[in-house]
């Protein structure tokens, strides 16, 4: 198939060398293939050589070009997989409270946590929805280990110390 030449007008600053080392540094493997890609391109590939190498389809390569002319790495490196989702059940408010009560070590388990947050924002959330929701406020419904009424601190550091 011919067409017309692939045309890219290349900023000062990503010249070929600069746009391996980037791509070899990117962490985020989504974005490291699509640096990858330009790279390739600029050293002088097709679009369709370039999907080939990266086992990715010609379109992709050709939404990245696009994005890189409409707005140089930055847009590149912005674009997102996977839409945005669905909107959360627990509004910012909410979720910093969620946050503020983990804190406090009034939960034992994510039980404790989803009877809280049904009572206070008459929310239900299913047990792993309630591990997925800690796990994305970054909050842990942990207290320290209970201690048995009849334990003795002082025996049991004595007992550490070999006495």
């Amino acid at each position: 198939m011919i067409g017309r030449p692939l045309r890219i007008d290349w900023r000062a600053e990503d010249d070929e060398s600069s746009l391996k080392a980037r791509y070899r540094a990117e962490q985020r493997a989504s974005v490291r293939v699509r640096l990858h890609a330009l790279w390739l391109l600029r050293t002088g590939r097709t679009i369709r050589e370039v999907a080939g190498v990266l086992g990715v389809h010609e379109r992709s390569v050709q939404y990245w070009v696009a994005w890189y002319r409409r707005g140089g790495l930055g847009e590149v490196c912005a674009h997102r997989l996977g839409g945005t989702g669905k909107p959360g059940w627990l509004n910012a408010e909410q979720r910093a409270a969620v946050v503020a009560h983990a804190a406090t070590g009034a939960w034992r388990t994510a039980e404790d946590a989803r009877q809280w947050i049904a009572d206070q924002f008459k929310v239900q959330y299913k047990r792993s929805g309630v591990y997925e929701l800690l796990a994305r406020l970054k909050c842990k419904p942990k207290v320290p280990r209970p201690l048995h009424v009849k334990a003795s601190l002082e025996e049991q550091e004595a007992w550490k110390g070999g006495a």
